[in-house]
């Protein structure tokens, strides 16, 4: 009699384990473009039991009662909670911590450049300070020439990232382009522009002013910049934008693709204002520096 009820009491205690543990399939994926995440850290909440999602974003996980709660986290992703409800199959929408790395610091670019049409040699040298008082200050240079008095000059200065939050961040530059023809043409123009980026859209809009000198044709006005940018997902990271300067009666019109692998870099830019214009090809480096106070 003993031995029955002792078999009894295994067999309920082993049927009532094996009810409770309950298997849980599922796949995490990024809220921004759905891509799967492999290496999500998934935890059954006030326990040890534990996994983490495969290559592809999928998991299994045994957990002791269907209406346990899962806790999903990665680096930078903002930890999650999910309470299973009887639930056996679940999909996991996560999104990226608004804590914000801008790779765009603490950076030295370099290049050689040519002009195709009037100035065939030159290059451009960039600089990109660290994180300096929420954001980050950086400067660009670059001349061409064709050794015989055609000049193309480009310099800025810009305040990167110094309004930012979780959807968007605001840059502010200015911006000089001057053009010298010999014996044709005279300009400089310099331009004031905050740039909104929204995810991978940037939109430009600035005051400009415009001192062009060519034969007769004497010209001194200012007025609107407007431009649009975009990043694409494509190889060497290419970032496109295009400006266009609306004057009194002249157009000034920028456009640039620009992107780079490691420290290979590469750009293309247009330039035309009035009859002059200019396509420039450049190929750098990139060099990364860290200040002292930094260095570990």
């Amino acid at each position: 009699m003993v031995k029955r009820l002792t078999i009894i009491i295994i067999i309920i205690a082993s049927a009532t384990t094996s009810w409770s543990q309950v298997i849980i399939t599922g796949t995490v994926i990024s809220k921004d473009d759905k891509s799967p995440l492999p290496g999500v850290a998934i935890i059954e909440k006030r326990s040890e039991n534990g996994t983490s999602t495969k290559m592809d974003g999928t998991f299994s996980i045994e957990v002791s009662d269907p209406n346990s709660t899962l806790v999903f986290s990665f680096i930078g992703m903002r930890t999650k909670e999910v309470t299973l409800n009887g639930q056996r199959q679940i999909l996991v929408e996560t999104k990226w911590d608004c804590k914000k790395d801008f790779f765009d610091s603490q950076q030295i670019d370099i290049y050689a450049s040519s002009g195709f049409i009037n100035t065939p040699i030159g290059g451009k040298i960039g600089i990109a300070s660290p994180w300096f008082l929420g954001g980050v200050i950086k400067g660009a240079y670059s001349y061409q020439t064709n050794a015989g008095g055609n000049v193309f000059q480009n310099a800025q200065v810009e305040l990167a990232h110094y309004i930012s939050n979780c959807d968007f961040d605001i840059d502010f530059r200015w911006s000089h382009r001057q053009v010298t023809l010999i014996d044709r043409l005279n300009s400089k123009a310099n331009s004031f522009e905050t740039d909104v980026n929204i995810g991978d859209i940037k939109l430009i809009a600035g005051y400009t002013h415009l001192n062009f000198n060519k034969a007769v044709d004497w010209d001194r006005s200012s007025g609107v910049l407007l431009g649009f940018g975009s990043y694409f997902n494509l190889p060497l990271h290419p970032t496109a934008i295009a400006k266009v300067s609306l004057y009194r009666d002249k157009i000034e019109y920028q456009a640039s693709v620009q992107g780079g692998y490691k420290r290979f870099l590469c750009f293309l830019n247009f330039y035309k204002l009035n009859s002059f214009h200019e396509i420039s090809l450049g190929i750098g480096t990139g060099l990364g520096y860290k200040v002292k106070k930094q260095k570990k």
